[in-house]
Formats: C-alpha cells, structure tokens, sequence
C-alpha cells in the first residue's frame, strides 16, 4: 500500500522515514511528552550554539557579513533571529538595570528624590515620590481648606481651627504616611499650571485641577472637543501618574526605531556604494549584522556600569567605539580605500544620527498615544 505525507500528501519512498518533499518524519499524528521536550532541546541548543558561536565574530566589524556572503550562511543563525536574540538580552538588562537603580535610589537621572521647604522652615524629604502624587496631596489638602472656609463664620472660631489643625495631622499620620509623603500640611508645589501640547493647540491646567479629577472631567471642564486632543489629555495625565511604565514602553520601542533606521540606512548605503551594483539586502543583513555586534557591546557596557565596574562616563566610550566600528565594518566589507571609505563614514553617521533622532521621536509618540 502505498503511503502519502501527513503534511504535504507527497508519495513517500519505501521505508522511508522522513518526507523527501518537506523533511518532515513519517508519523501517525500522535505526540508525545518525550518527543516534545526531545524537539524543544534541540531547537534551543541548535540556536544557542550557533548564536555563541557567532557573537564573538560579531565584535570583528564586517567579519560575519563577508562570511555570509561567500556562501558560508549555515554556520551562522538567520540574521532576523541573531538581532532578536541581542535585542531581547539587551532590553532585558537594560529594564532590570534602571529599576534596580530606582530602587536603590542610586544618583543618577532616575532618581526622584527631592527636598522641599515648608513654611515652618523645617526640610521635607520626598522620597522617590512622583509630581502627579504630590499634587494629588496637595489638592486635598485645598479642598478640605476650602470646605473649612466656606462654613458659616460663627462656627470658624479658633476652637474649630484648632481642630481642624487636628484633623490634617490626623489625616497625615493615617493615610498619607503610608505613601510616604512629606508631613507639611503647606508643602509648596513645584508649579502652579501644567501644560500640555495637543495636536491642535497647547492648553495650561491647573496643577490642582490635574489632582482633583479624572481626565474625562477635565475634558469636560476646559471643554476639549477634538477626539486626538481628548487622546492627549488622558495620555499626558496617565504619564504623570504613571512616568516610570511609559519610560519602559519607550525604551521597548527601540526594537522597531532600529529595524526602521536599518531599513532607511540600507537605502542610503545602497546609493553611496552604487557602482558596485550590490542588492539592497546586502546593505541591509550587512546593517543587521553590525547593529547585533553593536548591542551586545552595550550589553556588556550596561552590565559592567549596573555592577559598578565601570563608571556611567563610561558609556560615552562604548558610543564612541561602536561608530568607529562601523568605519572598520564599511573598510572591511565593501574594500574601498581608507579615504573613500572615510567620506562614506562621515555622511553615513550624519544621516544616521538625524534619522535615529526623527524615527525615535516618531516611535515615542506612538508609544505615548498607545501605552
């Protein structure tokens, strides 16, 4: 009798145990545990291996892509998969490092400690504690004076003030203890307004208001009409509340801002080495190779800084070296002289540095509108 593949129903040979049309083995469709795990190890260490084997090679500028390109391409992982591999690890560290830094209230740029002066001239610390918290207390606060104010004058007699300074210590110690917040009932905000840039046109809130509603009621209140407008108001608000979830996403989105700027800059190095009469996706693997080389670089810059092995100055250097690499990568590849190579070099990096600068603007936006 006869047999066909369960995959592709193309005859398969006698005895064979494999499909010679699509590879895949001659099975009755049943599973097991053991085949599962059996197919999943070898899936992971074939990648594994080949990515371990590829990395160091990575850190020789254009020494992959040349080896690519002379037919040698089973050695080396699918160029897509190396550069997910390195971004992956990258962002990985890269979020693990910033919020251990946060936590551990480092000195750096993500530290949101800040000190301020009450009216007794008393310091107040506020530990890692947001801007949108501390208008949220400080609005509370006003609301609870403007309900004192508005009693009836018999009853605002210095017995009843004298409570009232009881209840917003009272208020303190119970409920904004827990969010660490300072303990002066007439700690100064930063700024009285906000402003917030809509697609339209800017608009200033009120600090106090940003605290005191919802965005729906603010929408409402300043009488927001345009739906993109509308869009901003919630977003900048959720940002305040929440900065540190939209600094992630941002820094998530540097997958798609390098894809994008690998994509373009194969454009342009296809029109500056044009008479040698290359196909656009070798610009293309070429950049992809280059810019997995380069993340690991900074992997290991960021592991070195996060362990303080190595100062954050010191990062500047790794940024240095990874654009001198490219001159190396550009030289070694595409074998032009030095001085051709150089002027290359030079507009490469110039349209590099814009088209990385516009393409992550554009992806914060998104980000910001989507998060």
């Amino acid at each position: 009798m006869k047999r066909y593949c369960h995959n592709c129903f193309h005859p398969m040979p006698y005895k064979a145990k494999f499909c010679a049309h699509c590879g895949q083995k001659d099975t009755d469709g049943k599973y097991t545990m053991k085949e599962l795990l059996s197919r999943l190890g070898r899936t992971i260490f074939h990648l594994e291996g080949k990515f371990l084997r590829t990395a160091w090679q990575l850190f020789v500028p254009g020494m992959v892509t040349s080896e690519f390109f002379k037919g040698k391409q089973a050695r080396y992982p699918h160029p897509f998969r190396l550069f997910v591999v390195a971004m992956f690890f990258f962002l990985l560290i890269l979020n693990s490092a910033l919020k251990d830094a946060q936590a551990r209230k480092s000195n750096n740029l993500f530290n949101t400690s800040t000190l301020a002066v009450n009216a007794r001239g008393d310091t107040v610390r506020l530990d890692g504690r947001s801007f949108f918290q501390r208008i949220e207390y400080r609005a509370i606060l006003e609301d609870l004076r403007q309900d004192y104010r508005h009693l009836p004058a018999d009853w605002r007699t210095a017995e009843v003030e004298q409570c009232m300074d009881s209840l917003l210590k009272s208020y303190q110690s119970k409920y904004l203890a827990k969010l660490g917040v300072g303990l002066s009932d007439t700690l100064p905000l930063d700024i009285d307004t906000i402003t917030i840039g809509l697609v339209t046109r800017e608009i200033r809130l009120a600090a106090l208001d940003v605290g005191r509603y919802t965005p729906d009621e603010i929408i409402q209140r300043y009488q927001i009409t345009g739906r993109l407008d509308q869009v901003a108001v919630r977003q900048g608000i959720k940002s305040m509340r929440d900065p540190n979830t939209l600094a992630h996403s941002i820094i998530g989105s540097l997958t798609w801002t390098l894809l994008s700027l690998v994509a373009v800059m194969a454009g342009l190095l296809s029109l500056l080495y044009l008479r040698q009469k290359r196909y656009y996706v070798e610009y293309f693997i070429f950049l992809l190779h280059f810019h997995t080389g380069a993340l690991l670089v900074m992997l290991l810059a960021i592991i070195a800084i996060w362990q303080d092995l190595l100062p954050l100055s010191s990062l500047g250097v790794f940024i240095v070296g990874t654009a001198l690499a490219i001159y190396f990568a550009m030289w070694r590849f595409y074998g032009q002289s030095w001085l051709t190579t150089l002027a290359k070099w030079l507009t490469y990096c110039v349209f590099y540095l814009a088209g990385f600068v516009v393409l992550f603007i554009l992806g914060s936006i998104v980000v910001f509108f989507i998060f």
